[in-house]
């Protein structure tokens, strides 16, 4: 099962991750500062981020349940996280490279790696302070691949994390949400109507279409099942709820 340690002091020679744990999270002075498992090879990733709180309110936001896995991608642009539910269902987190204060790329093509989702925002907690912002450094790979954390911040303590990294599940589809003129259909609604909308909507055996009309610019949701329901957000009329929109001809997609 995944477990989750803290470890004051002192990381004692020879000392490896409890069986079966996949993080581990340790505490230390600035005598033993040296991150574990920074080996003579030149890691495929270096990168520092000033304040985590905006990097795990992202993965949040994808992380459906207790047990969620992801795969990470990384490049020269920043990293991919991608989240899959139910082979139906694909969400990805985008963390370009603008949001880290440093970022080194020295990898050969695109790595990838699989890795527990809540564990992975657990880490990064564990570097919040309330009212403190500590930049954090994230290398890949660790000795024995894992992901690597430290907090750099501060002179007299570092809390450093691993995280144990698994081949990655094969992403055996993709979304693509472009229309045959390639011109991008977007629109950005609050999270937490589009759930309360799509909840709505979820009736035994129903299905959901997604219709896009560009004059007057309009997003509308109907659920087909026992019943019929239909949600509109219309962009002029509330732009509290609908805050952008781009459609240059109507589309429809279930």
């Amino acid at each position: 099962g995944e477990q989750l340690r803290a470890v004051a002091g002192k990381k004692r020679a020879g000392e490896q991750n409890p069986a079966g744990g996949e993080a581990w999270v340790r505490a230390t002075g600035m005598s033993s500062s040296t991150t574990s498992g920074q080996g003579d090879d030149a890691p495929g990733l270096v990168c520092v981020v000033d304040c985590v709180h905006g990097m795990v309110d992202a993965l949040s936001c994808v992380r459906w349940n207790k047990h969620q896995g992801a795969v990470v991608e990384l490049s020269e642009h920043g990293i991919v996280v991608t989240v899959e539910e139910s082979g139906c269902l694909q969400a990805k987190v985008y963390l370009k490279t603008e949001l880290f204060a440093e970022y080194d790329y020295g990898a050969e093509g695109r790595p990838r790696f699989g890795l527990s989702l809540g564990l992975l925002v657990d880490c990064l907690n564990m570097f919040t302070v309330p009212g403190f912002a500590s930049p954090v450094e994230i290398r890949y790979p660790g000795p024995d691949m894992q992901l690597l954390l430290r907090s750099v911040g501060s002179p007299d303590a570092c809390i450093h994390a691993e995280i144990r990294t698994r081949i990655p599940d094969t992403v055996a589809w993709d979304y693509h949400f472009e229309h045959a003129g390639n011109t991008p259909v977007t629109f950005t609604v609050k999270s937490a109507i589009l759930k309360e909308s799509i909840d709505d909507l979820e009736w035994p055996g129903s299905s959901i279409q997604i219709h896009f009309h560009p004059d007057p610019p309009s997003v509308i949701f109907k659920g087909e099942g026992h019943g019929d329901l239909e949600i509109e957000f219309s962009y002029y009329a509330n732009t509290d709820l609908l805050i952008a929109f781009q459609c240059d001809q109507e589309l429809s997609y279930r």
